[in-house]
């Protein structure tokens, strides 16, 4: 038998945990809206049977408390005027006895026998009969003529009592009304307050399925928490775009570039393999084979680090004197014009200092410094001031220029002119200005160009 009753027990355990999983189970499918309005629903249930269970609890010592001060201040207000009162307000019946003790005037509640004997100063009696309750109070009232007057006020209980119960069932049977009015208006509003989160979830759920990385979460404008999460998530979209697309960038890059030097290995080496018949023919193919293995590694270096540029959130930075750094520059580069019977002048500004990467930035310099030295007939002129908040570096050669269309195109990796700038070009591979405007970002500068067919160019870098 006792046996038989732990079995039953086990399995009234596991049916319980059983319904307590598929519960559980269940409640974490639904909406949050809904979970939100169930927790705030039963929070107001609670809070409203609290407030019924008070009423209950006190609503007795309440109205006894608020009939008793009713009848009395109703009674001594007519005590004022014994000749001039009115004879029923507020449930309390107000009438007046002579010296006899014999009704004057006035009214009593039905039931109430007018004998009863008066009792002023004892405060308020109760009266029962036929299973009603009256409360009366007496105020003596000194008449003119040395008389004394009796003031009594009167109510009938069960009116009272019935009132209160009403009021009461009248909270009892609000309750589920009440319960389903705060459920159904809490659940609008929740709905709508949570309308921006289900656009982020379906944006992000839009975003997983189409691998579309340049969709954005767009709920309005605002500047409470969710649409910080929001502006959140789109900056992180942006950078996750962006580094994709650098990727992307220099997968083709490196596909694109490299087939070349590649191809020409292959060739060297299937030659050498297949039919050179001295050491001669194997040298030269060997040199060739060397001159684009050297090729492939400044390639290959110089996207690497185009590629690092891209990817860097932060640089070291520290303050510096720019002017010193473009002197000292300059200095080094005049070397190079005066074997080139070149001009270089320079403008320079002194003691501007700027918080930046003082390698990177003499990487921009010497980059505009080399172009310049390629393209230009005769003088170079390199101007450094400040406008405003900002710094402008600008070199100028008085080369050939370039034509509108490749200046819209300088500035993208592996792009190099067809015009007469690029016939100077000895081992260029158009990742110079691609890396300059990668080191202007960094430093939240910006770069750009300006030229003429015949009248040179000038390239600009503000920080």
């Amino acid at each position: 038998m006792f046996l038989r009753k732990i079995k039953r027990l086990k399995g009234w355990v596991k049916l319980i945990m059983f319904i307590k999983k598929h519960l559980t189970n269940k409640i974490q499918d639904l909406p949050i809206a809904i979970k939100v309005t169930a927790w705030y629903t039963l929070f107001m249930a609670i809070i409203f049977v609290m407030v019924v269970g008070f009423a209950f609890k006190f609503s007795e010592n309440i109205r006894f408390q608020a009939a008793s001060l009713s009848l009395q201040k109703q009674v001594e207000q007519a005590a004022k005027h014994p000749d001039k009162f009115d004879d029923h307000e507020d449930d309390v019946y107000i009438s007046s006895y002579d010296d006899h003790h014999m009704k004057v005037r006035g009214k009593l509640p039905n039931g109430l026998p007018p004998e009863l004997p008066p009792q002023p100063g004892k405060g308020i009696q109760k009266f029962n009969q036929n299973n009603k309750e009256y409360w009366y109070y007496d105020v003596p009232v000194l008449q003119k003529n040395g008389d004394v007057r009796i003031m009594r006020g009167a109510i009938a209980m069960d009116k009272i009592n019935r009132r209160a119960d009403l009021f009461l069932m009248g909270l009892l049977f609000g309750l589920p009304i009440f319960i389903i009015i705060a459920a159904l208006g809490g659940y609008k509003i929740i709905k709508k307050g949570f309308k921006p989160v289900r656009t982020i979830s379906a944006t992000a759920q839009g975003i997983g399925e189409t691998n579309d990385l340049s969709r954005r979460i767009d709920i309005g404008p605002g500047h409470d928490e969710i649409h910080k999460m929001a502006d959140s998530f789109n900056t992180m979209l942006s950078r996750v775009e962006a580094s994709v697309e650098r990727e992307k960038q220099f997968s083709a890059d490196v596909s694109h570039e490299l087939r070349t030097p590649v191809a020409v290995i292959m060739a060297e080496s299937e030659y050498g393999r297949d039919c050179a018949s001295n050491l001669y023919e194997a040298k030269e193919g060997f040199t060739s084979i060397h001159e684009q293995s050297q090729k492939m590694t400044a390639l290959i270096k110089q996207l690497l680090e185009l590629a690092r540029l891209g990817n860097s959130a932060n640089i070291a930075k520290v303050p510096f004197d720019f002017s010193n750094l473009v002197t000292e520059t300059c200095k080094e580069y005049k070397i190079l014009a005066d074997e080139k019977k070149i001009t270089l002048q320079e403008t320079i500004e002194p003691t501007l200092t700027i918080n930046g990467n003082e390698a990177l930035l003499q990487r921009i310099l010497s980059n505009y410094l080399d172009n310049a030295m390629k393209f230009t007939k005769s003088i170079i002129t390199v101007t450094l001031n400040k406008q405003g908040e900002k710094i402008l570096l600008c070199v100028a050669d008085d080369g050939a220029g370039m034509a509108p269309e490749a200046m819209k195109k300088i500035w993208e990796r592996f792009y190099q002119t067809d015009s007469s700038r690029n016939k100077k070009i000895n081992s260029g591979m158009g990742l110079g200005l691609a890396t300059v405007k990668a080191i202007a970002t960094l430093h939240q500068g910006r770069v750009w160009a300006e030229s003429q067919l015949g009248k040179g160019s000038k390239f600009y870098l503000e920080i």
